[in-house]
């Protein structure tokens, strides 16, 4: 499963932000401007897709975009 493309897909939509911003090594607040709002919203985007829950308070404490992908792996391959 390609878990980069399918979450970089899931940010642009819901950050509304240019789809090469969304790096690997770009944070979701400084660089992407994820504010409390929109890290509640991609946080049950990626919850709904993938059926497993994402909390925004973890989202918060990621340092950048391959720190989601990883996360979201994990929980998806422990459920």
């Amino acid at each position: 499963m390609e878990f980069f493309s399918e979450i970089k897909d899931i940010i642009v939509k819901e950050l509304a932000v240019d789809e090469k911003e969304v790096l690997s090594e770009a944070h979701l607040q400084d660089d992407l401007g994820a504010d409390s709002v929109a890290l509640l919203n991609l946080a049950a985007a990626i919850s709904d897709q993938y059926e497993i829950e994402i909390l925004s308070d973890e989202l918060v404490e990621l340092e950048n975009v391959d720190e989601l992908v990883k996360l979201v792996e994990t929980k998806v391959s422990s459920k």
